[in-house]
């Protein structure tokens, strides 16, 4: 079994809040992580998955929960109804760890857990596994303590040599679906990928948003993820596809709201120059995006062009699961002006703020490190940069920016 870094962080929520939920795409592993461990396994378990629950849920809520002690509800979007009976009887009890919750691919779960639960419920995204949770590597990481660093000496200090178990190219090829990553063999990997995408297409978009044409949200599905790591032209993408913009953008709107895809926010600071205002859009699951774009290795994606893309989505993805169970006061953007200053990422902390960039060559050049310089000149934030690369040694690009490997990480 991989141990989730979530784990923790779900007991601490439950200890605080009356409602915990969990929320992911589909087949991400929320079952097994509400029933890991001594204290959530002594819990009463119901699954609206089963449709006798289902059906008792929509007829009576309240008599399902009623002394029931401590409950958890898995699926719990299937019957919207049941937020109100677990308002009800929070309102009547707060005792923290009440009810536990799992909910996945609606537009809607969201919004009406803030309109039913407002202030009673405590929200935990589950992504798919990282690459250091498949590494077992459950501490917190010490890499994102560099935004405190002012000398490249103190980063080049913590930095240990990492051999890896599984090598990046393996974990972009395996993703971080667990059904994917505990595949018994490369064929068993393709047929679950096939038919994660056609029950996504079936049954969560059917379920989620009255979609017209199945077709062209394939279409659609098939042209985001030939996007991963683009801007987020909803524009260009409708026009590609054939669509109307209001529809490619309701599309977007549920791929974002089924844990598909995230869009990452450029940062506004006045640094002189005109920012691009679009988000970028990254695919969640590097896996399912190989998958998605016909790629059997990481030889295909070199040969197609698609290595850097591809690259900096599992790293930029891998970055962005940490920041949010390990560094939640911790922001990330990427930055990019109208006359061609290109930033990867900027972590930003209060007024603290680390820019970086992400290479997919075994290779760095002192040229690399020109963005972020001229950003940090520009914006007079951060005091050192940095450049993932997948190369083995840690090197120095300028008097600001250092080049690590992409193993640091894992550290």
């Amino acid at each position: 079994m991989i141990h989730r870094v979530h784990e923790r962080r779900l007991l601490e929520l439950l200890d605080t809040f009356p409602v915990v939920a969990v929320l992911g795409p589909r087949q991400v592993g929320k079952s097994t992580l509400v029933q890991t461990g001594t204290e959530l396994t002594q819990r009463r378990y119901v699954t609206l998955d089963d449709f006798d629950v289902l059906g008792a849920a929509e007829k009576d809520p309240r008599a399902l929960l009623e002394g029931r002690g401590r409950v958890t509800v898995d699926e719990v979007q299937r019957c919207p109804g049941l937020l109100r009976a677990i308002k009800a009887e929070v309102d009547r009890d707060r005792q923290p760890g009440r009810f536990l919750l799992t909910g996945s691919s609606d537009l809607n779960l969201t919004a009406n857990l803030a309109g039913e639960l407002a202030g009673r419920v405590g929200v935990l995204s589950l992504p798919p596994l990282t690459w250091r949770e498949w590494e077992g590597r459950l501490a917190p990481p010490i890499w994102l303590n560099w935004i405190d660093k002012t000398r490249i000496e103190d980063i080049e200090a913590d930095l240990e040599p990492i051999v890896p178990i599984h090598s990046d190219v393996e974990a972009i090829h395996v993703g971080g679906y667990p059904l994917s990553v505990t595949a018994s063999n490369e064929q068993a990997r393709r047929d679950w990928f096939a038919s994660y995408r056609f029950t996504y297409l079936e049954r969560d978009v059917r379920q989620i948003l009255n979609v017209g044409s199945l077709s062209d949200f394939s279409r659609f599905f098939q042209t985001v993820a030939s996007r991963s790591s683009k801007l987020s032209n909803v524009a260009a993408l409708a026009r590609d596809v054939g669509l109307k913009a209001a529809t490619a953008g309701r599309y977007l709107s549920v791929l974002e709201a089924s844990f598909q895809v995230r869009r990452l926010a450029p940062w506004f600071a006045n640094v002189g120059k005109r920012l691009v205002k679009t988000p970028k859009l990254y695919w969640q699951d590097v896996g399912l995006l190989g998958h998605l774009l016909g790629l059997t290795d990481w030889a295909d994606a070199v040969e197609q062009s698609f290595d850097g893309p591809l690259f900096e989505t599992f790293f930029m993805m891998e970055i962005a699961k940490q920041v949010d169970v390990f560094a939640p006061d911790m922001r990330l953007y990427f930055v990019r002006s109208h006359d061609g200053l290109e930033v990867d990422g900027v972590l930003v902390r209060g007024l603290k703020q680390m820019p970086f960039e992400i290479k997919s060559a075994a290779t760095v050049r002192a040229e690399d490190a020109e963005p972020m310089e001229r950003y940090m000149e520009l914006s007079g934030s951060g005091a050192l940069g940095l450049v993932f690369y997948r190369g083995t040694e840690c090197r120095r690009l300028s008097r600001r920016v250092l080049a690590v490997p992409q193993t640091a990480v894992l550290g």
